[in-house]
C-alpha cells in the first residue's frame, strides 16, 4: 500500500513529519505514531484539525459545510481527519508547536463533580476538580475540554469559563437541550463526587497578540464560557486593552452570571458590558435586542475598528462576521468558535 509523507507546519514555524497510508486520513496517521495534532470529533464536524494544505494532492472526505465551508475548501483548507493524501503533503496548521502532544497519557484524566447547579431556565454550571496528585489544570483560554460520560464512551467538548489554575478546576456552562445525552446525563445522573474522564485541552480559538487594539467579545448563550476565560486571563495579566462583552440571549429567563460579570467589570476600568436580551420586557435594565444589532450600532456610531472574538451558535457568528465585513473589519481580526451540531443528540 502507497505511503506518503506529511509534513505539518506550525505556526511557530516549526514541523513535524509521519507517513500516512493513502486509504488513512491524516490525523489517524499521526496519533498511529503517537503524535496528537488538535482534533475532537474526528468526523469532519467540528473545524479542530482544519489546516492549510500548502503543498500536494489529496482527497477530502464528507464534511460539515459549517466547519468547511466551500469557499475555504476550494482555496485549500483541509479538515486533517477528513484528509487523505495522493502524494506527500505540506500543511499549514493554525497553532504553535507547543499545541502538538506525543503521549496519550498527557491528554487524559479524572476528575470529580463538586458543584452542579442550574444557573437559568436552560443552563447548568458544571464545576469539576482534577483528582490525583497533580492537580495542575493548564491551558490556553478559549480552548475545550472533552467530557465522557460515565459507564459510556460518549463525549462532549465544552469550553471552560475559567483560567489555568493549580487546584485543579474546571468550570463549565452547559446548555440544556432536550433530548441531548450530556444533558439528560447532567439532569438525572450527575451527582457531587462523581467521577469524569477527561480530555483535553484541544482547540484553537484564543487571544491574539495585536498591540493595544481593543477587543470586542460576542457570546451567544453558553457561548459566554471561553468569552468569560479570555476577559478573566486579561485581568490576570493585567492588560490594557479596551474590551467590550457582548453577551445575548433569546429571552430574560435564559440569561445568567450577571454578578459574575458584574464583579469582574467592577474590577476591570478598561471592562464594558452589553447584557442583550432579544425578547425582553419592557423592565429589562439593560441591552433591549440581539447582540448583532448591539454591536452594530456601537461600530456605527464610534467607528471603532477592534479584534473581534465571537462565540455562540452558528447563525449568530455569521450574522456577526457580516456585520464586521460591513463595517469593514478585516476577516483576519475577526476570531470565532461555532457551536456546531454533535452529530447525535
Amino acid at each position: 500500500m502507497s505511503t506518503h509523507q506529511i509534513k505539518i507546519i506550525t505556526q511557530d514555524g516549526e514541523s513535524v513529519c509521519f507517513d500516512c497510508y493513502e486509504d488513512e486520513d491524516v490525523i489517524t496517521a499521526a496519533v498511529r505514531q503517537d503524535i496528537y495534532l488538535m482534533s475532537s470529533c474526528r468526523e469532519g464536524g467540528c473545524a479542530t484539525c482544519k489546516g492549510f494544505c500548502a503543498e500536494g494532492d489529496y482527497v477530502l472526505g464528507k464534511c460539515s459545510s459549517q466547519a468547511l465551508p466551500y469557499e475555504e475548501e476550494e482555496a485549500g483548507e483541509v479538515l486533517l481527519c477528513r484528509c487523505y493524501p495522493v502524494s506527500d503533503l505540506e500543511v499549514e496548521v493554525p497553532y504553535t508547536y507547543d499545541r502538538i502532544s506525543f503521549s496519550p497519557e498527557g491528554l487524559t484524566f479524572v476528575a470529580e463533580v463538586i458543584e452542579l447547579s442550574q444557573i437559568s431556565i436552560n443552563v447548568m454550571k458544571l464545576l469539576l476538580r482534577r483528582t490525583g496528585d497533580d492537580q495542575t489544570i493548564k491551558f490556553d483560554s478559549g480552548q475545550f475540554f472533552d467530557l465522557e460520560i460515565p459507564g459510556t464512551t460518549i463525549t462532549r467538548s465544552y469550553s471552560p469559563a475559567n483560567t489555568s489554575n493549580k487546584t485543579g478546576d474546571l468550570e463549565f456552562l452547559i446548555r440544556i437541550v432536550d433530548g441531548g445525552k450530556f444533558s439528560e446525563y447532567l439532569k438525572n445522573e450527575a451527582k457531587l463526587g462523581q467521577k469524569l474522564n477527561v480530555k483535553g485541552p484541544s482547540g484553537i480559538f484564543g487571544l491574539k497578540e495585536n498591540g493595544f487594539t481593543p477587543r470586542y467579545f460576542v457570546a451567544g448563550g453558553t457561548g459566554l464560557a471561553p468569552i468569560l476565560s479570555m476577559v478573566r486571563r486579561m485581568q490576570e495579566w493585567d492588560e490594557p486593552q479596551k474590551c467590550i462583552i457582548y453577551f445575548g440571549v433569546n429571552t430574560e429567563a435564559e440569561i445568567f452570571h450577571l454578578d459574575e460579570l458584574n464583579q469582574l467589570a467592577a474590577q476591570m476600568p478598561t471592562l464594558e458590558l452589553r447584557n442583550c436580551v432579544w425578547k425582553c420586557s419592557d423592565d429589562w435594565h439593560c441591552e433591549k435586542g440581539s447582540v448583532v444589532d448591539i454591536l452594530r450600532r456601537d461600530l456605527k456610531d464610534t467607528g471603532a475598528k477592534p479584534d473581534l472574538y465571537l462565540c455562540g451558535p452558528p447563525g449568530m457568528v455569521d450574522a456577526t462576521f457580516a456585520v464586521c465585513a460591513e463595517m469593514g473589519i478585516p476577516k483576519e481580526r475577526i476570531y470565532l468558535e461555532k457551536f456546531l451540531p454533535s452529530g447525535s443528540p
